[in-house]
C-alpha cells in the first residue's frame, strides 16, 4: 500500500515536471533524454525541469528568477540569430558571446555564459549535438568597473524619504509608516531586497541584549541580524497600526494589491527610485545600494572582514573584501558597531 502511494505521488510530480506534455514525458523513457522530437522551446522546458529544477530540488525564488531571465535571453538569441538549437555552430557561439559582452556587465555576462555552457553540455550528453559546443564558451576578460563611491549622508536622506513616496489618500498613514520601516530596514540591516520582501513579523526575535531578525538568505542559510532600537520601534508601530486599520498580512513589506502577500521586487524598486527623486539625486539606485552602503559603513568603522561576511550572508570572504576597494584606511575595533544607528 505504501509503495502504491509513493508511486502515485511520483506520477503527480512527473506530471508537474513535464507540464502534462506527453512528448516531454516520452522523451524521458530511454537511457538518455531523447530530444530529437522536441521543438526548441520544449527542449528548454525539459532542460529546466530535469537539469535546473528537478522534482527533488529546492531552490529559492531569487534563483528561479535569475535562471528564467538567462534562459529567456538564450532562447531569444537562438530563435532570432540562428537556425535553431539543433543546428548551432561555433560561429553562433562566438556571436552570442559578442552580444553578451556588449550588453552586460562582467559578472552578469559570466552568469549568462555559464547558463549557456550548462545547456550545451546537456544537449551533448543527451546525443543532441555530436560535439560539445560548451568548450567554445569563454568568459569575457573586461575588468569589473569600480563600484560607485557611497555618499552616506545621501543614502540616509534617501532612506528617510521612503515615507514621502506615498500618494494615495486611503490608509495614507499606514502606507507612510510601512515605507518608512522598509527604508530604515534597508539602511540599517544590509539585507538583500529579496530577503527583506520575505521577512515576517514573526521573524523579529529578542534575547536578553537586543532585538534581532532571523533571515533566510541564499542557499537557505539562516543568519541573525541585530536591529537598532528605532527599527524595532518602527516594526512594533507598524504591526499595531495594521491591526487598527484591519490590514491582514504577516509580512513587514506587505502588498496593498494582494491581501496577505508581500510586495513585489518591482514595487520595491519603484519605491526606491521615487525616494531618490524626492531628494533630487540624479542617479537612480536599486534597493541593493542600501546593502552596499551598510557593508561599506561597517568596514569603514573597522569591523573585521569575517564578522561582516557572516552578518550579511556572503558565501565568500572575497565578496566582502571587494567592498574595501573604495576605502583608504581602516581602523581595527573589537566591537562591531551598527551603522546609521
Amino acid at each position: 500500500m505504501e509503495i502504491k502511494k509513493k508511486q502515485q505521488a511520483f506520477e503527480v510530480a512527473l506530471r508537474e515536471l513535464t507540464g502534462a506534455n506527453p512528448k516531454l514525458a516520452e522523451a524521458l523513457k530511454k537511457d538518455h533524454i531523447d530530444l530529437d522530437t522536441l521543438t526548441d522551446i520544449e527542449v528548454i522546458e525539459l532542460f529546466w525541469a530535469t537539469e535546473l529544477f528537478p522534482i527533488y530540488a529546492d531552490r529559492s525564488p531569487h534563483t528561479r528568477r535569475a535562471y528564467k531571465k538567462d534562459l529567456e535571453f538564450i532562447l531569444s538569441f537562438v530563435m532570432s540569430e540562428t537556425e535553431g538549437l539543433k543546428r548551432l555552430t561555433v560561429l553562433d557561439i562566438h556571436r552570442y558571446l559578442f552580444y553578451v559582452n556588449k550588453q552586460y556587465a562582467p559578472r552578469t555576462a559570466q552568469r549568462k555564459n555559464n547558463m549557456l555552457k550548462r545547456l550545451l553540455s546537456y544537449l551533448h550528453i543527451n546525443n543532441y549535438h555530436l560535439h560539445n559546443l560548451a568548450f567554445h564558451v569563454k568568459n569575457q576578460k573586461r575588468p569589473e568597473p569600480l563600484r560607485r563611491e557611497v555618499d552616506f549622508e545621501e543614502i540616509e536622506r534617501i532612506a528617510e524619504s521612503f515615507r514621502h513616496t506615498v500618494k494615495r489618500a486611503q490608509k495614507k498613514e499606514l502606507m507612510e509608516l510601512r515605507n518608512e520601516t522598509i527604508g530604515y530596514l534597508l539602511l540599517t540591516t544590509g539585507m538583500r531586497a529579496s530577503e527583506l520582501l520575505t521577512v515576517k513579523f514573526s521573524d523579529v526575535k529578542r534575547n536578553q541584549h537586543t532585538f534581532y531578525l532571523e533571515v533566510k538568505g541564499k542557499r537557505d542559510k539562516w543568519r541573525r541580524i541585530p536591529l537598532t532600537e528605532k527599527a524595532s520601534h518602527l516594526i512594533n508601530r507598524l504591526q499595531t497600526l495594521m491591526m487598527i486599520e484591519e490590514e491582514d498580512s504577516q509580512f513587514i513589506a506587505f502588498s496593498t494589491k494582494k491581501t496577505g502577500d508581500a510586495m513585489t521586487y518591482e514595487a520595491l524598486r519603484l519605491m526606491t527610485h521615487k525616494a531618490v527623486e524626492f531628494v533630487a539625486v540624479e542617479n537612480s539606485n536599486p534597493p541593493h545600494w542600501f546593502r552596499r552602503a551598510y557593508i561599506t559603513k561597517l568596514l569603514s568603522n573597522g569591523s573585521p572582514l569575517i564578522g561582516v561576511m557572516q552578518l550579511v550572508g556572503h558565501e565568500s570572504i572575497n565578496t566582502t573584501n571587494g567592498y574595501l576597494q573604495s576605502l583608504n584606511q581602516l581602523s581595527h575595533m573589537e566591537n562591531m558597531d551598527l551603522p546609521f544607528e
